[in-house]
């Protein structure tokens, strides 16, 4: 049995340690998120904004504050000016017919393309989805509301091509009128089997372009417009003003002084955008765990809604994100959620400084301070519920008292001594290849000896572990699962609790090392190590201990500048930071797509998407003529560094993303 994978597993799958974080936020926010309720488009005072029209049970929302002038401003962003770079024109010139048959299909859910919302706004643009959850044919329904002053001729235009579209593909139209306004309804024709109602609903007011697929909801919206509204607008609601007010106070003085253009807003509730989700990709998971349900039945349902705000273009920042996560508390006394979510233990400590032992040659450093211990145990119900059975204390205690493994305390032995701080950082290395991609995880530890020990006694006892090289006083063990199909460590693992048919699969990683890293030279801190490339942790273990020299990433001046960043925004402590620099982040992932060869690419991260959402072909997507992308040196000038803060707040979490110029 694979006790080193599985002592391993259980420890970081409990912590919820992220991968790749959210180092690419939509630029989802707001012109005036203070009052977003009071913007007026064009500066007419008589003019209500579409937030006031969007009905309270909203799932989630984008609201584009000024389409042409986000336009405008976009441009001037590393993203815009790489899509205009000569370099990209070849690529995007093969797949503007590609991307405009996706646009249409998008298109198709609304009728509106998001070329035709470019040419008919004139100011304010939102999105949103609301939810329907008793329609099980339509559990939920897309609107879009666009100020089109001025853009008449744009707006018919537009309609006369849709109408065109529509009835080529077999649509009919049936026209309605309420409140003297027409709406026009176009039902689409069914396909042999389908259940699902196809709808596209139209109306133009004159100062808006309405459309959606369900016609009710364009009558409520025109019942909103004229003051007739049977339910209150989002702009109303306690939560919604609440963490847009905050996140417009987070942005004024830095927005202000960078000349920064404040481009849009979004607010959302997890849950009820997440089932959006689920059933706007088409995932049936058939008889498998409804996570959704799951994460709600385990108290995660305390996350109640998000939202935040961006400005783009400024004279320092390319883009700047301030948000919230809104999270009150659910749980007594001291506990401040309940079962499950009380691994949200995510606590503010004082920002230090990256550790000299952290390499130049690193793409990415995030810093966790979490209640390791709380947030393990806290999983306990999660797994239970998951695996309908109170399994999780009796793998622990099989850890501990199983005579053909590792005897292992977890409770005794290793919580007790890790600390609450936990880095990350990742990397890739060159000439790439489907292995480039490389993560490393370091959690402190407050008595070395003990997890020394721990881990020793844990890959003795499996047989795909060796001790490699290393620094003197640093056991390096590499665990090799090449030799052993994961399914048999499955079955293995699972024998004990039932005859459940275990799929098989491949392994997750088929190299990983671990180690106890004593303090160092270069490191006043032990730490517990596991890396996805036993390279990796070979040089670290050599930089903490001096006998590996090389330049440290914080001495890099881009790196430096995102740090001087977070102190500019008023970041003492933080519970989450992280540092990026995405030409080398994305580095491996572009030339390997470059190359047709992403799908195969050995990363951690792209072994879980493939396990989770790899479509049953092998074919390439014939659309990516990716060979005629640029070389990477030609363009890396866009790719800019940024960093992420996410401090604790006493009713959730607030959230912060910049790129720098």
């Amino acid at each position: 049995m694979r006790r080193a994978t599985l002592v391993f597993s259980i420890i970081l799958v409990a912590l919820g340690l992220p991968g790749n974080h959210w180092s690419a936020r939509s630029l989802v926010v707001a012109q005036d998120a203070a009052a977003p309720a009071a913007a007026k488009p064009n500066n007419d005072e008589a003019f209500t904004a579409a937030i006031e029209l969007i009905p309270e049970s909203v799932a989630g929302l984008i609201r584009v504050s000024d389409v042409p002038k986000f336009c405008t401003k976009f441009k001037e962003t590393n993203f815009g000016r790489l899509l205009d770079d000569p370099a990209m024109q070849p690529f995007i010139e093969s797949q503007r017919e590609q991307a405009r048959s996706y646009f249409e299909n998008l298109g198709n859910r609304v009728g509106l393309r998001l070329e035709d919302l470019y040419d008919v706004s004139s100011g304010e643009a939102v999105v949103a989805w609301l939810p329907f959850e008793s329609d099980a044919r339509r559990p939920y329904t897309l609107v879009v509301v666009t100020d089109v002053r001025g853009r008449q001729k744009q707006v018919d235009k537009a309609l006369a091509k849709i109408d065109a579209d529509l009835k080529r593909g077999q649509w009919t139209r049936k026209d309605q009128t309420h409140l003297n306004q027409e709406i026009r309804v176009y039902d689409g024709k069914p396909k042999p089997g389908q259940i699902k109602i196809e709808q596209i609903a139209l109306a133009s007011t004159g100062d808006r372009l309405i459309a959606s697929d369900r016609d009710s909801v364009v009558i409520d919206i025109l019942d909103a417009i004229a003051g007739e509204s049977r339910s209150a607008p989002i702009a109303g609601n306690d939560q919604f003003k609440d963490i847009m007010k905050r996140s417009a106070e987070d942005l004024l003085e830095v927005a202000t002084k960078d000349k920064a253009f404040l481009a849009a807003e979004w607010f959302a509730r997890p849950f009820s955008m997440g089932r959006i989700m689920r059933e706007s990709l088409g995932i049936d998971r058939g008889d498998q765990i409804d996570v959704l349900q799951l994460l709600e039945n385990q108290g995660f349902d305390a996350v109640q809604a998000a939202g935040g705000a961006a400005v783009i273009a400024g004279k320092q920042f390319d883009v700047l994100h301030r948000g919230h996560v809104l999270a009150p508390p659910t749980g007594k006394g001291a506990e401040k959620y309940t079962k499950a979510a009380r691994m949200l233990a995510l606590l503010n400590q004082p920002i230090e400084d990256i550790p000299v032992w952290v390499g130049d040659y690193i793409a990415g450093c995030t810093r966790i301070n979490l209640d390791i211990e709380k947030a393990f145990w806290a999983a306990e119900t999660l797994v239970n519920e998951a695996l309908d059975d109170d399994l999780f204390r009796g793998i622990v205690e099989g850890i501990r008292d199983d005579e053909a493994g590792p005897q292992i305390d977890l409770e005794k032995d290793v919580l007790p001594n890790l600390a609450k701080h936990i880095l990350l950082m990742s990397d890739n290395t060159e000439p790439v290849n489907t292995e480039s991609e490389r993560l490393l995880g370091a959690i402190r530890v407050t008595n070395p000896d003990v997890i020394k020990e721990v881990i020793r006694k844990t890959m003795e006892v499996d047989p795909d572990a060796s001790l490699i090289e290393g620094p003197e006083g640093v056991d390096i063990w590499q665990v090799s699962n090449d030799g052993v199909s994961e399914d048999e460590f499955e079955d293995d693992l699972f024998d004990d609790f039932g005859d459940e048919e275990i799929e098989e699969s491949e392994p997750i990683l088929s190299r990983w090392a671990a180690a106890l890293v004593p303090i160092g030279k270069n490191s006043k801190h032990a730490y517990l190590m596991v890396s996805s490339h036993p390279e990796l942790l070979q040089d670290v273990a050599g930089r903490i201990m001096g006998t590996v020299e090389g330049s440290s990433l914080a001495g890099e001046p881009e790196i430096a500048s995102v740090l001087e960043k977070f102190e500019e925004l008023g970041f003492e402590d933080a519970s989450v930071n992280r540092v990026v620099r995405t030409r080398l982040s994305l580095r491996a992932k572009y030339q390997l797509l470059r190359r047709g060869e992403l799908k195969d690419n050995d990363s951690l991260i792209s072994s879980l998407i493939r396990r989770l959402i790899e479509d049953e072909s092998d074919d390439a997507d014939p659309r990516a003529d990716v060979q005629k992308l640029p070389p990477l040196k030609q363009i890396e000038k866009y790719f800019p560094v940024g960093g992420n803060v996410v401090r604790t707040t006493d009713d959730g979490w607030s959230l912060t993303g910049f790129f720098l110029k």
